[in-house]
Formats: C-alpha cells, structure tokens, sequence
C-alpha cells in the first residue's frame, strides 16, 4: 500500500518535471517561430507598401491585426529597425521608415564599388577554394530562379542569395576591418534591394545571374583585375537598373544588385 500509494508522487513529480521541461523548452521554440513569423508578416506589408512610409506602428493594434500578443510584435519592431525599415523615436513608437532619397541610394552605390573592387581584387587572386565553391553554389541558386516577381514573398530568396553572394565576396580578401564595415551595411543594402514599384512588372535578374556568373568566373580564373572589373561593371548596373525603374514620384524600387 506503501508503494502503491506513493507512486502516483514521482509519476506526478516526473510529469510536472515533463511540464517544467516544456514550459522552458517547447514553448521556447513556438516563441521563437512565432517572433519570426510576425517579423516576416510586418516586413512583407512593408515592402509590399501595405504599410506606407510615415505610418505609425501602433502595437496593440498590429497584434490585434496579426492574432498575436504584443510581444512577438516588440521584437520583429526591434529587428526592422536594425534594418531601417522602421524608425523608433522617445514617446513616439514606431513608424514605418521612409524610402531613402535618391542620392542617398548613389552614395551608397559609391561606396560599395570601392569596398568591393578592392576586395575582389584581393580575393580573386587568393583562389580559395572554399570562397570558389560557395561562389559557385550561390550563383546556380539564383539562376534557378530567373525571375523574381514584385512582391516580398517573391523575391526574398532571390535577394538573400545576392546579399550572401556580395558578402562572400568582401570577406574573400580576408580584411576583418573591411568584413566588418560592411557587414553593417547589410541593412541598408537590403533596405536599397527591397524596395520596388508595384507598378512594374518582374525585375531584371536575368541581368544580375548572368553578372556574378562572370565574377565567379573571375574568382575561378584567380584574376583580380578581372574580378574588379566585373563586380565594377556589376554594380554600376545596378546603378543603371535603378535609374530605369524609379517610380513615377521619384521613389527608388526594389533592384537586386
């Protein structure tokens, strides 16, 4: 009786433990995609322009909007602000951030050129292995899918790709001071690839695969100048494709580059 009547204790002990283990593990995990979906469901009605430039975020009323607690909303906020997609101002919240100007976008264009010819240069006549076989396996990944459409959804994959593919690119040369320079501009980058005119119609990344196809062969061939030249000409195409698909009120749109 002894023993029957103290072994529903450790079963119940072991359950809640079970329970514990839950509390701290299970949910842990739902909080963790739940965040990440609620983080991709702003950004897309971001970059979709659901959510205009200038709107103000207003928690309560998102989380109403998206079935969630305020939480989840807190911290995708967090996120696309790191990424210039919203803006947080004292006693205000946040707002959705507006597109950046036109020579903000030129300047930006400017400064990679330097960083990533110089980079190129470097590490294309390293002849890494390692930097080779990425290069390669990103660039036939985004040549599987040539056309990208308008909306975030889309594109997301196309343009996590190319940003990864540029990345490689700078930290080839092996420069932490130069990897790190630019690694913080990834938001901003991003934030210059993602905006688009829903007007228009796929975006032109043919024109991008066929581009980094001859950087890579460049990294292949271990030549540096080359490779300098390409992600030049690269991004100056870039340039050109931006000039070609500025909306009507002078907007910049999504162009991967």
């Amino acid at each position: 009786m002894t023993d029957t009547g103290s072994a529903p204790k450790p079963a119940k002990k072991g359950s809640a433990g079970r329970t514990r283990g839950r509390a701290t593990g299970a949910p842990a995990i739902t909080r963790r995609t739940l965040s990440e979906q609620t983080y991709e469901a702003l950004k897309e009605r971001i970059l979709d322009q659901r959510l205009l430039p200038g709107t103000r975020l207003n928690i309560d009323a998102l989380a109403r909007d998206l079935s969630v607690s305020s939480s989840p909303i807190r911290e995708a906020l967090v996120r696309l602000d790191a990424e210039k997609l919203v803006i947080s101002e004292l006693y205000s919240g946040y707002s959705v951030a507006p597109h950046p100007t036109l020579q903000y976008l030129h300047d930006l264009l400017d400064h990679r050129i330097v960083i990533e010819g110089h980079c190129a240069r470097v590490g294309a006549a390293k002849r890494s292995r390692v930097v080779i076989n990425a290069m390669r396996q990103l660039s036939e990944r985004m040549a599987a899918m040539p056309r990208i459409g308008t909306k975030y959804r889309e594109y997301r994959r196309f343009v996590e790709a190319d940003g990864r593919f540029h990345q490689l690119l700078v930290d080839s040369a092996e420069n932490e001071v130069m990897s790190t320079t630019y690694s913080s501009l990834n938001a901003i980058i991003l934030q210059s690839r993602l905006y688009l005119n829903r007007r228009g119609g796929s975006a032109p990344s043919d024109a991008v695969v066929h581009e980094h196809s001859r950087i890579f062969e460049a990294f292949a061939a271990g030549d540096g100048a080359e490779a300098e030249a390409a992600i030049r000409d690269h991004l100056e195409g870039g340039r050109i494709r931006l000039l070609s698909t500025l909306s009507e009120d002078g907007e910049p749109i999504e162009t991967p580059t």
